[in-house]
């Protein structure tokens, strides 16, 4: 425990010296606001799985918040981009950007590191029945979206409309996976982030209203969003510590994980916006630029850790600097044949 703290007070540090870097003027979920969410997001997710990896367990909720941002800004996107180019090329772009560096990076990691590999490996990694869940989990988001904006267009429906649709959708999915798919390990983990997304389709859809509510520096709006921490960090508490709630059914346990992750998720971003100079550095904005790689490479790449504490860096660096050549390969190599 000891040397992982002292690797996490290292990252800190990192962070903190990376702020004197970079500095511009927040724009509420701009591009620019987003990579940097993104950058934090990633680092959350990296440094909760080398914890894990290194046995030490406690602490994979915070990798939680960091899925769930990576979930707000992809609901924030897709409808910025559907109101901007509605669903045209809508799938073209998602396999670009997904679907195929997932392909390369699970099937080249078969090759260098699974001595089974075979053709039934590669068919499953095709489809993706090897992936992270965060794979089909995301895939499956891009399936509803779609289906419900060619419904709107298609039929003219209305934002409220919409909206009904969105949510019920959701729901439903919630609920399934409440009973169909739970993971021993982590029976929450598909469920206490499923209303991420339609929030960040919120943000876009109302950003006025949502801007207004997290760049206000009043004492009411301080007490709002720090009562919402307490309250969150609270059910976390509650949730991983005692037992209380081992005995009731799982959807129970999965509508009271949504007050876990969620929650602090909106804390950090309305931290990233009150504390915008902190946050607006060189780190955070380089690990959001490659974090879809680095979620795809550190899947592998945290086998490097093990007893040794120096394999906690070693594995931090190597899974950044993959992810940047992979990030430089693979953009080199998309705009080449686009040119086409």
């Amino acid at each position: 425990m000891k040397n992982f703290l002292v690797f996490t007070l290292v990252l800190i540090l990192v962070g903190i010296v990376s702020a004197t870097v970079t500095h511009d003027r927040l724009i509420f979920f701009s591009r620019n606001h987003t990579t940097l969410l993104k950058g934090i997001a990633i680092l959350t997710v990296l440094w909760g799985h080398i914890g894990l990896a290194y046995h030490f367990y406690s602490i994979q909720w915070i990798a939680g918040i960091g899925v769930t941002l990576f979930l707000i800004c992809s609901g924030y996107g897709l409808e910025a981009s559907f109101n901007k180019n509605g669903l045209a090329h809508y799938w073209k772009k998602r396999i670009i950007a997904v679907i195929i560096p997932y392909w390369i990076v699970y099937l080249l990691a078969g090759v260098l590191l699974n001595s089974n590999f075979n053709m039934k490996v590669v068919i499953e990694i095709l489809i993706f029945i090897r992936a992270n869940w965060y794979i089909p989990y995301i895939l499956i988001v891009y399936v509803i979206y779609w289906c419900l904006k060619f419904l709107t267009v298609r039929f003219k429906l209305s934002k409220k409309k919409f909206y009904l649709m969105l949510f019920t959708s959701f729901t439903i999915w919630f609920v399934i996976v409440s009973y169909y798919f739970i993971i021993p390990s982590a029976t929450s983990l598909l469920a206490r982030q499923m209303y991420a997304f339609p929030l960040g389709v919120i943000f876009y859809d109302y950003y006025k209203n949502v801007e207004s509510i997290f760049i206000e520096r009043s004492w009411k709006s301080h007490v709002l969003f720090g009562g919402l921490a307490i309250f969150s960090l609270g059910v976390n508490v509650l949730t991983n510590v005692s037992d209380i709630f081992s005995s009731w059914p799982n959807l129970l346990n999965n509508v009271l994980s949504l007050f876990t992750i969620v929650p602090l998720a909106i804390v950090l971003i309305r931290i990233s916006c009150i504390a915008y100079p902190l946050f607006s550095n060189g780190l955070f904005k380089y690990l959001g630029v490659i974090s879809y790689e680095i979620y795809l490479i550190q899947y592998f790449s945290r086998g490097i850790v093990n007893e040794n504490p120096i394999s906690l860096y070693f594995c931090f660096l190597v899974t950044i600097f993959l992810s940047w050549i992979f990030y430089l390969a693979y953009m080199r190599i998309k705009n080449l044949v686009l040119k086409k």
